[in-house]
């Protein structure tokens, strides 16, 4: 269950992190923007530090989050939890909404790799929903849902809850070795695609001062 906002949130991954500021936007329904971030390292724990302002009504909140460890540079690009534990900040319900967000979105965009970065949010929050489920558990069970509103969805819609109907989701999307290799070569083209512009716009700089200079 999600620690109070002036406490410590357990997460697992920046990308979780940014899952929690989604699902927990402003009172008045805007979404946080991130305004500035702090790290500190301790006893083997990460603790990371954001300010936010709500994009709507310009409100300020803090987040406080914790890690276990500092990243790995080689972890997967957007993993959001490489443990089998379930989620610390987030329910099972909140797990479900997220992949039915990301789920949804697909139709409206147009290039193949955001489509498969999408599938890829998608197919975690379902594996984390999951991870609520033990082997016997075909509803959710006691402690997967932790506040009323997700008790009332999961009592409004029982089928879409049930642990059978989240693993035949799964099964419709992409293997995660697939969507992470479509993922990790969108993320090499779009470093190299950088690189080429960053170069491409220093040497016209160049260019263009040195024909200034002889031109004088």
């Amino acid at each position: 269950m999600p620690a109070p906002l002036d406490e410590s949130i357990h997460v697992h991954s920046v990308q979780e992190e940014y899952f929690y500021m989604m699902v927990h936007p402003c009172a008045c329904g805007g979404a946080w923007l991130s305004d500035s971030q702090q790290v500190e390292e301790a006893a083997g724990r990460v603790r990371h530090h954001v300010a936010a302002r709500c994009f709507t009504c310009r409100k300020e909140q803090a987040f406080h989050f914790e890690l276990d460890g500092g990243a790995n540079p080689k972890d997967p690009v957007r993993q959001v939890n490489p443990t089998p534990e379930p989620s610390r900040a987030l329910d099972a319900a909140e797990w479900l909404d997220l992949a039915r967000f990301y789920l949804g979105r697909i139709e409206r965009l147009k290039a193949a790799t955001e489509k498969a970065q999408s599938l890829l949010d998608a197919r975690q929050c379902l594996e984390e929903a999951l991870k609520f489920y033990g082997p016997q558990d075909e509803e959710p069970p006691p402690g997967a849902l932790w506040s009323d509103a997700s008790r009332r969805k999961a009592s409004r819609q029982a089928s879409a809850y049930r642990r059978s109907t989240i693993q035949e989701m799964l099964e419709r999307i992409p293997a995660m070795e697939r969507l992470r290799k479509a993922d990790s070569l969108e993320q090499k083209e779009f470093q190299k695609g950088v690189r080429h512009r960053a170069e491409e716009r220093v040497g016209r700089k160049w260019w263009q001062f040195w024909r200034l200079w002889r031109g004088k």
